[in-house]
């Protein structure tokens, strides 16, 4: 998609990975890519329920086949970042018009992924910092 993006920050993630690109503990790196990609999760399937439907009509190509975009939505994490999909070039190429609008082709935006985002930001955040915390708190004990 274009890009912007809605985003939460996290004050101190940047001390973070830093510190963890110093201890180069892999464990650790994989925990917070868990916790990124939990975090992300509790996302998509709101996403996956805003996506636009549309049922197949008798003009409609037989090659359209409604529910592609919803499948399409998947969490993409690592021990940086995670991030929430939808579509691909070769299976779903229509997701940036679907999202951002096409006036040329008269598509108005559906802003599906904002909006799912916007409506679980303050659940992510809180369950972010509680499994980040709860990582951090294991790592030190051990």
């Amino acid at each position: 998609m274009a890009g912007s993006r809605f985003s939460v920050r996290v004050d101190g993630l940047n001390q973070l990975k830093r510190t963890l690109r110093q201890l180069k503990d892999k464990d650790l790196s994989k925990s917070v890519r868990e916790v990124n990609k939990a975090a992300a999760e509790l996302v998509k399937p709101d996403a996956q329920r805003g996506v636009p439907q549309h049922t197949r009509t008798p003009k409609d190509s037989k090659k359209y086949r409604p529910g592609k975009l919803a499948r399409s939505v998947k969490v993409v994490a690592s021990a940086n970042s995670a991030a929430i999909k939808a579509g691909t070039a070769s299976r779903s190429p229509y997701a940036g018009a679907i999202h951002f609008g096409y006036p040329k082709r008269g598509i108005k935006p559906n802003r599906f992924l904002y909006r799912a985002m916007a409506r679980n930001s303050d659940q992510v955040a809180e369950t972010y910092e509680r499994e980040i915390s709860a990582v951090l708190r294991n790592k030190l004990e051990n």
